[in-house]
């Protein structure tokens, strides 16, 4: 039974769009591509997070980038739509991991029509391969295979991989910088290594599953195998494992740092906003910077600007 509480009413106050009648978010006028606009560092969208599918857009200067595609192109394209996105200002598609809610295999068509440019690591490249057609990928060298180093996914972006432990053969969290704003961005771990939290410590968003309550786990009706696999090692992030991660990162920032916090992949069956809103209101610090978004619309933009910057550009801003 869902419990309610209203004992933490600054949390989520940045929530998404009001849903329209069909429960997606309003639309907006998309920008022509290429344009330039009026945000000088990167932004986050989250266009739907879940076990039914996960896609979000970062934009920088006009062109924009993909952190999976777990929901067909058709409804990727209208929600980018309604974000103020084309489909045509998308240069890349980073690839946490190729599990089917995170990746879509019908993609395939569309990114090389597109010319859209697919990053994933080394330890995803042989089951990427064999899916149907992948190969004209590779062979129209739009797959881009990466480890270690760093990458350029976007002109004047850089991002950073993370392994991260999540069944067997893992995910990749992704800390994007740009010369103003970065991004920290995890999903779909076990646990939290002492890496990421130094990794994403100054990030401006800080982007992160808090996928289940272990008590409603523990009572659903899953299967027995099924709760071992998401509360192990290398299943998914509780919200105490999520909350504990983001007080990591906020310990090692700068104070005001991140400005947001978007809570990703929560369960329907097995968590509440109302526990996670109790659980996250521990730390007077989130008040007003949390963020849980949805399943079947986007949340709103996330701009990653430095708080001494964006006081600079908007005076007004209520930081």
């Amino acid at each position: 039974m869902s419990r309610r509480s209203d004992s933490h009413p600054g949390l989520f106050d940045a929530s998404p769009p009001p849903a329209a009648v069909d429960g997606t978010a309003p639309a907006h006028v998309p920008m022509r591509p290429g344009r330039a606009t009026t945000h000088h560092g990167p932004r986050l969208c989250v266009l739907g997070s879940g076990s039914g599918g996960n896609c979000s857009v970062v934009t920088l200067g006009g062109q924009a980038l993909l952190i999976d595609a777990g929901f067909g192109p058709l409804t990727i394209t209208r929600r980018l739509q309604q974000a103020g996105v084309l489909l045509e200002q998308v240069r890349a598609l980073c690839l946490t991991h190729l599990d089917q809610d995170h990746f879509r295999p019908h993609w395939v068509a569309t990114l090389r029509g597109f010319g859209i440019h697919v990053y994933l690591h080394r330890w995803h490249a042989d089951d990427f391969a064999r899916i149907p057609d992948a190969d004209t990928l590779f062979d129209a060298g739009l797959v881009h295979v990466f480890e270690e180093r760093e990458f350029e996914p976007l002109p004047g972006m850089t991002a950073h991989a993370l392994r991260l432990s999540h069944d067997q053969k893992g995910t990749s969290g992704f800390h994007l910088a740009a010369w103003r704003g970065r991004i920290g961005y995890a999903t779909d771990l076990g646990h939290v290594p002492d890496e990421l939290v130094r990794r994403f410590a100054g990030v401006d968003v800080l982007a992160i599953e808090s996928n289940y309550d272990p008590p409603m786990q523990l009572r659903s009706p899953r299967p027995l195998f099924l709760k071992r696999r998401i509360m192990g090692h290398a299943g998914h992030l509780c919200n105490e494992q999520a909350f504990a991660a983001v007080r990591g990162v906020m310990d090692l920032s700068p104070a005001g740092t991140p400005r947001h916090v978007v809570l990703l992949h929560r369960s329907q069956q097995c968590n509440d906003p109302a526990i996670i809103r109790d659980v996250f209101g521990k730390d007077d610090r989130l008040t007003r910077r949390v963020t849980l978004t949805e399943q079947r619309r986007r949340s709103q933009w996330f701009d990653a600007v430095p708080r001494d910057a964006a006081a600079a550009d908007h005076p007004m801003l209520p930081f």
